[in-house]
């Protein structure tokens, strides 16, 4: 073999040399930007080389050579072992015109560290490439991150509702005893874009007391009715929705839980930049509880001081409802192992070994936050002697849960994943793949049942 053959590599050359048998370079990077420059081969040591490398189409790496003795090949006995230190891919086969051939190369891939992390020994993107008696060695990919919980605290209780006035209490300096006594003032509950409003108790007169006011956001919290002029005797605060003869305002229906985040599931995907996997949904949160209804108010009469006539007491409004729990996120997917990536690359494996480590396990769905109380229901105001008294509003509505995170899906371990043309196996040629990731959990100890799919195994496995 002479030096023309191309650029020769060594763990103890310098970048800075010839690139000679005898004045090798030190990095194969090096080695193969100038083999790609030349149109030459690189031929390598068969010793240990810390970095990844891309080749470039076209361009031939032959490696498991004794550097020591006069470069003859010892490659079934020792290889070129390409191996990074930190997370990267050793092999990267580039696209282009030209195939690109591989020989007596050990491409060990490290651990993944990083959330959701990969560990690929070789990736063909586009290439045409032929790899013989190659070793290539995917080490464990890492788990996915674990989906952000919302506040585990349920949101503040919801306001109150306003009491109602008792009667004859607001006099006039002029003309005696209020003829009206104004309800409870309606009370809102502001949950981010949406209200929750309680209804306005109903005002307290002379006559008869009126009706209070249903509460808003979804389906209406009753009103209350008001006392009738002929219903003295039958009248009360109960509260029993579209019974005219009772008077308490009915308590608002809670909020609806947030759907959960679904389950990740599927395979992945591949693209130049490596493996993509499918992350656990969102959850969506919690909708508002509605308002109370308001209470009824009460009829007065000759009541007041010295048998003079003035109003009933009035009613008190209903409490608003309370704001709807947060959702929990998705889970990250699991990274994946594999010992080669062919994106839409033509290649062919001589007598080569392929092993993959451990897939990723998916990250667990974030937890929900439960929803928030209703408010109380004000209460009704004092009667006077024999005058019924106002009723009181009803509790507004507890606030829906939010929906947890879904699982993230677990992480492969395939010896080939490929998109576009299978690849082809000659030889000698065998696959290990190790352990899927296991899917995560989804959010709020599985509440729902919405983890994620465990990942996938298979000496080769097609994906999009």
């Amino acid at each position: 073999m002479e030096d023309r053959c191309g650029v020769f590599v060594a763990a103890s050359g310098n970048d800075g040399s010839k690139g000679t048998k005898a004045d090798p370079v030190k990095t194969l990077a090096e080695a193969l930007r100038r083999a790609r420059a030349t149109d030459s081969d690189v031929y390598a040591c068969a010793e240990p080389f810390a970095e990844s490398a891309e080749v470039p189409a076209g361009v031939s790496l032959f490696g498991g050579l004794d550097c020591a003795n006069g470069w003859t090949w010892i490659g079934a006995q020792t290889k070129t072992t390409v191996a990074p230190e930190a997370e990267a891919i050793p092999l990267t086969l580039a696209r282009g015109e030209g195939t690109t051939r591989v020989e007596d190369i050990e491409a060990r891939a490290p651990d993944a560290l990083a959330k959701g992390g990969s560990s690929i020994a070789v990736l063909a993107d586009g290439a045409t490439a032929e790899l013989a008696r190659c070793a290539l060695v995917a080490g464990n990919a890492a788990d996915g991150a674990d989906g952000d919980d919302a506040p585990s605290a349920a949101p503040e209780r919801a306001p109150a509702g306003s009491n109602g006035v008792d009667a004859c209490s607001d006099l006039d300096d002029v003309e005696g005893p209020d003829a009206t006594l104004n309800g409870g003032a309606q009370v809102v509950n502001a949950c981010g874009e949406e209200l929750s409003i309680a209804g306005n108790g109903g005002n307290g007169n002379v006559d008869n007391g009126a009706g209070g006011v249903a509460g808003q956001i979804g389906a209406e919290g009753q009103a209350g009715a008001g006392e009738p002029p002929s219903m003295s005797d039958s009248w009360s605060c109960g509260a029993i929705p579209n019974d005219p003869t009772k008077g308490g305002g009915s308590a608002g229906v809670n909020g609806a839980p947030g759907p959960a985040g679904a389950g990740a599931s599927g395979l992945g995907a591949l693209s130049a930049a490596g493996y993509t996997g499918v992350p656990g949904g969102d959850g969506t949160p919690g909708t508002p509880g509605q308002g109370g209804g308001g209470g009824g108010g009460a009829k007065g009469g000759p009541v007041c001081t010295g048998g003079v006539s003035g109003a009933g007491a009035s009613g008190g409004s209903g409490g608003a409802g309370g704001c709807g729990g947060l959702a929990g996120k998705g889970g990250g997917a699991g990274g994946a192992s594999i010992a080669l990536a062919s994106i839409d690359a033509s290649v062919t494996l001589i007598d080569s070994t392929l092993t993959a480590g451990h897939g990723g396990n998916g990250g667990k769905g974030g937890n929900l936050q439960p929803g928030g109380s209703g408010g109380l229901g004000g209460t009704g105001g004092v009667g006077l002697g024999a005058a019924s008294d106002g009723c009181a509003g009803g509790q507004g509505g507890k606030g829906g849960p939010g929906g947890p995170g879904g699982g993230g899906l677990g992480g492969p371990s395939l010896a080939i994943a490929f998109r576009g043309t299978p690849v082809v196996q000659q030889g000698q040629t065998s696959l290990a793949p190790g352990a899927p990731g296991t899917g995560g959990p989804g959010g709020s100890n599985n509440i729902t049942g919405n983890a994620g799919q465990d990942g996938a195994t298979a000496g080769e496995q097609e994906l999009r």
